[in-house]
């Protein structure tokens, strides 16, 4: 078949993802394309990738050349493609296109004969998928538009996306610019001017994987942000000569979206970035002119006007405000009609503020419906910037407007205290604890049709009126009531705006038999009967059935086909079943009979997504009426029918085959747990076909369950294919998954009879928690749905409603309310902290964190030292598991912490306090570090990718705060001393964490942690324990308030397969950086040990240590026992990520290996490598591990206690 679309694939290094996006352009259900691979100079195994691939399928072919850059492989690849085929597209080799995308967008461009046609994108990371912000303006189709019509195609500057007629390609002779980064925009934009016509898909084609360490990312590189700025200044030449109020409309848009990601890392960045981005980004604002700032807000305004006046300190300063109290928080200055933005240690750049530069927020938080059939909602409003810290500055009216209509009605609005809003906006300038407010809605009184709510807000002498929204678009979720009569009343949003819609129903399936048979769901051999009311003159004459999903094709038997039950079905899976209507001598009824196994029966339409992607559910199908005139209408379902005939989360009727969990009941145990019950628990917990839905375009991202166990990463660092799983599996647990940071926390079951039991964990850390069954989500009926959220306490978990029918743990912040967010904490560092440091010290010792602070402790404790000793903890009270029993519990950010920091005579720690500590006379703050290092770090960071230059500038004040540095090692001190940037004492005393390793006692030890672990007597004991990576830090948004930076768990070492590959009589210990978060999946010979207190035990215990670049192995080297080290990325590592301290190829004391094969090989003769590593291994140690002889929390101690103040 002659190919209809040429595709070009540029290749570079992507082994992990470029299977992936090959199987989604071979999978295209338009298969009239071929594939262009160019492979530029990739050094992994992505040539032989793409050439396996072009070998097994004659569409694709395979072109090497040198390594040229993106631009230059692009071009490439245009040149190689067969001439005369009409349309061409481009796709990155780590990105995947969605499986029926070509098919759509070559048949809009047959249609409308436009130039180019352009689709919505979906952003791809571990967590799933998320709708890309640039394309969230894009909610509607729209053939044959043009960029001067629809300026918002100003912010599609990707080629990705796009398919192009190739005869508009070649007459304007498109080429990418080669030898620079952002090549994309100075193509696309002329582009779309030079169209005659352009088609805009809002459907996703596809999924653009955002990658932390990937090229375009590095927003402190100078040549990225040269190559971004130079790229827009080509675009606005191009045009100046065309359109100005364009080119105009341009530049504004490169000050809002383009270069702000730069600015942003300025902070970050060292001395030749900041002055790369100071002087071309000010003189593009020198050649636009103050015309584009007019349309930007006030806090894009002030940053750029210092940009262009070159006032770098002055930026630098607002944005560490920023970096505190998040983009758009500003100090009013002056009266209404003259007031301005005010930012400390700015002078003169605000301007004065517009009437957008002061928007109103008002925020739903509860909504229920009361036994007299109103509707109470809970929220709070605000004007932003503007405080409301007492009632008479925060006057609120509540607004209802027919849709579609302009007349207002007003409701009564009771203003309530709720610090909780100030602690959400998440800034410490302003306190909006009086934005709260309470409201009832009559839906009687309203009538019929849908309402739009909002709210006047006033304060300050400045009015908004706004519309009333979801917290988050997870939470804006529809809460359905049933007024009685077939009258029922939702509560959901639409555009993000909250507004309730009154309506009759013309029918109500209030209740069905279960199916025959065992009356199961496990037992799907029946027919279900569901009955209902009628109301009006509506006469159903048929029950529609429809795969949610759709696209899924029939099982057996051709179109239109009839089974014995009289159910005609149709070969795109929509069942008809008859409808039987009739009157019971009151009310008109009707009654359908669904038959079950046959829809479970039909298998689901191939709707490929990526490993990441939560895979859409396949077994819910949902129900319409036929009505007598032909049209078809949603059947409303009554909220407590059980599964399999059941109410979805808007209220209508869906068939549910899948078994996967729903819980449908909730309560507190007189013990403090949470109990919850339901159904489902025994199957359709698996991966696949028949496991729970998809979260779909309209909520916003797929949490990807199940991807880490359905497709990892081997240990040659390549793509497995995902499985299957079992959609009859069994579980023994459910599974809490923290939404962020991957955590997980496993919660047994209990069945019987059909049902499931789980008491949910009366205390969790800080976030929302998804719960899983397998891999399916758990789900809530809708019975259940309308009483949520529940909370006993502030201090306890909630049981909360996500995602539509999704079931959350919501664990809140475990400090006090009136601790919370960071305008108290404001309070607590200026005021309370301040105020207890003109008190007397206290006679205690505070410790700040892990190993070297314990041990330290224990020796004063061994001593009988009479003091205080205070830890500090990260978890709140009630969850001190690795706070020793001497000691009593600190919460973090506490006004005890504020408190313990200002009067504590003794403070040990491991790590930096906070900037804002100021050490007092008769204070001893003593620095343990943590360990040995070998990467750089610090100072020693400064001007590499992944410094944060705003921290080192800090270095010195934080380490006059301390009186002495304990160094580890002779070796360590002058690199401790550097890159710390400290010129204090320095006690050269040996790591106090390692004394366990020289105790008397250590056998002892060593035998309690096996049996404590549960380790088999006789197993050999593997300790993996590597570092974090820099590219995988969690970004800010998905960290608590206050947390360090912590990354994502993605080891290249597959623990599981070298467990396997060792076999029985080895046990594999998993220890992920204390900074590192996610999961290891227990399995046969492996154990997580992440959360063990003491790191010594584990070295203990272990037999050979494999590790990369972590500081460990300076610890473990006490042991004599064997080191590998799996150094896959060491040229990376070594020479653009942080570079070591020391000859590390040369003095490591063991093999440096690549696979995790080659690490199994290693283990499997452990005497050969310490034969021949020996040497190695002893200079090494007395190079680098000197001091430690057991002795060094005494001499820390000695130190700690000869300061008597």
């Amino acid at each position: 078949m002659k190919p209809l679309l040429s595709v070009v694939v540029p290749v570079h290094n992507v082994e992990d993802y470029l299977g992936a996006c090959l199987r989604s352009l071979a999978g295209q259900t338009s298969d009239a394309i071929e594939v262009v691979l160019v492979d530029d100079g990739s050094t992994d195994g992505s040539g032989r990738i793409a050439e396996e691939f072009a070998a097994r399928d004659s569409r694709f072919r395979c072109v090497h050349q040198p390594n040229a850059g993106l631009s230059a492989a692009r071009n490439t690849g245009v040149r190689h493609t067969t001439p005369g085929v009409p349309y061409l597209a481009f796709a990155d080799s780590d990105d995947i296109v969605v499986h029926d995308a070509y098919e759509r967008m070559l048949a809009s461009l047959e249609s409308t004969g436009s130039d180019l046609v352009t689709g919505n994108v979906w952003r791809l990371d571990e967590r799933g998928r998320q709708q890309a912000w640039q394309y969230r303006w894009l909610t509607g189709s729209r053939p044959r538009t043009h960029i001067t019509r629809d300026p918002r195609l100003l912010a599609d500057r990707v080629a990705w996306n796009k398919v192009f007629r190739r005869s508009f390609w070649d007459r304007h002779a498109f080429a990418f610019p080669e030898g620079r980064l952002y090549e994309d925009t100075p193509v696309m934009i002329p582009a779309h001017h030079l169209a005659g016509s352009v088609d805009v898909l809002h459907e996703h084609v596809y999924y653009w994987r955002v990658r932390e360490g990937s090229i375009t990312r590095r927003r402190t590189d100078v040549k990225g942000v040269r190559d971004r700025i130079a790229a827009c200044e080509q675009v606005s030449a191009f045009l100046a000569g065309r359109d100005a109020a364009q080119r105009r409309a341009y530049d504004t848009s490169c000050l809002r979206d383009d270069f702000v990601y730069f600015m942003e890392g300025l902070p970050r960045g060292g001395a030749a970035y900041r002055a790369a981005f100071l002087a071309d980004a000010g003189a593009f604002l020198d050649r636009t002119g103050d015309g584009v700032l007019a349309g930007l807000p006030v806090e894009l305004r002030v940053k750029w006007r210092l940009v262009r006046e070159r006032r770098m300190d002055e930026l630098l300063a607002v944005l560490a405000f920023e970096r505190t109290n998040g983009a758009g928080t500003f100090a009013v200055a002056g009266l209404p009609g003259r007031r301005r933005a005010a930012y400390p240690g700015v002078d003169g750049a605000g301007g004065r503020l517009s009437r957008t530069d002061l928007p109103a927020v008002a925020r739903l938080l509860d909504a229920s419906w009361g036994a007299d059939g109103k509707l109470r909602l809970r929220g709070y409003a605000y004007i932003r910037n503007l405080a409301a810290g007492a009632a008479r500055h925060s006057l609120k009216a509540g607004m209802v407007r027919a849709a579609g209509g302009r007349r207002l009605r007003t409701v009564p609005v009771r203003t309530v205290r709720m610090p909780g809003a100030t602690a959400d906006s998440a800034q410490e300038l302003h306190c909006y604890d009086h934005s709260g407010f309470e409201m009832v809605l009559d839906p009687h009184r309203l009538g019929s049709g849908s309402w739009l709510v909002g709210i006047v807000v006033a304060g300050h002498g400045t009015a908004r009126r706004v519309a009333v929204r979801a917290v988050d678009a997870a939470a804006a979720h529809p809460l359905v009531h049933d007024l009685g009569e077939g009258r029922r009343a939702v509560l959901g949003y639409r555009d993000g705006r909250l507004r309730l819609t009154v309506s009759q129903l013309p029918a109500l399936a209030e209740a069905h038999d279960g199916g025959s048979g065992s009356g199961s769901n496990e037992d799907s051999g029946g027919v279900v009967e569901v009955t209902g009311r009628l109301y009006g003159d509506a006469r159903p004459t048929a029950l529609l059935l429809t795969r949610d999903g759709a696209g899924a094709r029939g099982a057996q038997g051709a179109a239109g086909a009839q089974d014995t039950a009289g159910v005609q079905r149709t070969a795109e899976a929509e069942w008809s079943c008859p409808v039987v209507c009739g009157d019971d001598g009151r009310v008109a009824v009707f009654s359908a009979r669904i038959p079950l196994a046959e829809l479970a029966a039909v298998p689901p339409a191939p709707r490929p997504a990526p490993r990441e992607v939560e895979p859409e559910s396949g077994a819910r199908w949902r129900a319409r009426l036929l009505m007598a005139d032909g049209s078809r209408v949603p059947l409303a379902a009554a909220p407590d029918l059980p599964p399999p005939v059941l109410a979805d989360a808007a209220g209508e009727l869906v068939l549910d085959v899948s078994g996967q969990p729903f819980v449908d009941g909730a309560e507190w145990t007189p013990d403090g747990a949470l109990r919850i019950t339901g159904t489902g628990a025994g199957t359709g917990a698996g991966t696949g076909a028949g496991t729970g839905a998809g979260m779909g375009a309209g909520t916003g991202a797929g949490m990807g369950a199940g991807a880490a166990e359905a497709g990892t990463r081997t240990g040659a660092g390549t793509e497995a294919e995902p499985g299957t799983g079992d959609a009859t599996t069994t579980h023994d647990a459910l599974t809490l998954r923290h939404e962020t940071l991957r955590e997980t926390v496993a919660v047994p079951l209990e069945r019987q009879a059909g049902r499931f039991t789980a008491r949910l964990p009366g205390s969790l850390p800080e976030g929302r928690w998804d719960l899983y069954l397998g891999a399916a989500p758990v789900r809530l009926l809708a019975s259940l749905a309308t009483r949520l959220p529940t909370r006993r306490s502030e201090a306890e978990p909630a049981l909360e409603r996500r995602h539509g029918d999704r079931l959350t743990v919501h664990a809140g912040p475990a400090l006090a309310p009136a601790e919370r967010g960071a305008y108290r904490q404001r309070l607590l560092r200026t005021t309370h902290y301040e105020d207890r440091r003109t008190l007397p010290l206290r006679d205690a010792v505070l410790y700040a964190g892990g190993d070297s602070p314990r041990a330290v402790h224990t020796e004063l404790v061994r001593r009988g030292t009479d003091t205080e000793h205070l830890y500090v903890t990260g978890t709140a009270p009630g969850r001190t598991a690795h706070i020793p029993p001497a000691a009593l519990p600190v919460l973090d950010r506490s006004a005890d912490w504020y408190e313990a920091l200002a009067r504590a005579r003794r403070i040990v720690t491991d790590g930096h306090l906070p900037a804002w500590f100021e050490r007092r006379p008769g204070q001893t703050v003593v620095q343990t570090w943590h360990g040995t290092p070998l990467g750089r770090f610090g100072t020693g960071l400064t001007g590499t990718l992944y410094a944060d230059h705003h921290h080192l500038a800090t270095l010195p004040q934080r380490s006059s705060q301390w009186s002495v540095l304990v160094s580890p090692s002779r070796f360590a001190t002058p690199l401790l001393r550097g890159s710390l940037a400290y010129g204090g004492e320095v006690l050269e005393a040996g790591s106090p964490a390692n004394d366990l390793l020289f105790s008397p006692d250590r056998d002892k030890t060593a035998e309690r942690v096996r049996r404590g672990l549960g380790i088999p007597e006789g197993h050999r004991v593997v300790l993996y324990a590597p570092t974090y990576r820099d590219h995988l830090a969690h970004p800010p948004s998905a960290l608590p308030a206050h947390s360090p930076c912590l990354y994502r768990w993605d080891p290249a070492l597959d623990p599981h397969a070298l467990a396997r590959s060792l076999g029985d009589g080895h046990t594999v210990l998993v220890r992920r950086h204390p900074r590192v978060t996610g999961s290891v999946p227990e399995a046969p010979g492996v154990r997580d040990v992440s959360g063990h207190p003491d790191t010594a035990e584990l070295l203990l215990i272990a037999d050979v240590l494999v590790t990369d670049y972590a500081g460990l192995m300076f610890d473990f080297a006490h042991t004599g026992r064997p080191m590998l080290f799996h150094t896959y990325d060491l040229e990376h590592y070594r020479d653009t990520v942080r570079g070591f301290c020391l000859d590390f190829e040369t003095r490591a004391p063991g093999p440096l290996l690549v696979t995790t094969d080659e690490v199994a090989q290693a283990l499997r003769d452990t005497g050969a490598l310490t034969a021949r590593h020996s040497d190695a291994y002893e200079s090494f140690r007395r190079d680098y591990c000197d001091l430690d002889d057991g002795g060094a929390a005494g001499r820390v101690a000695d130190r700690l206690l000869a300061d008597r103040g």
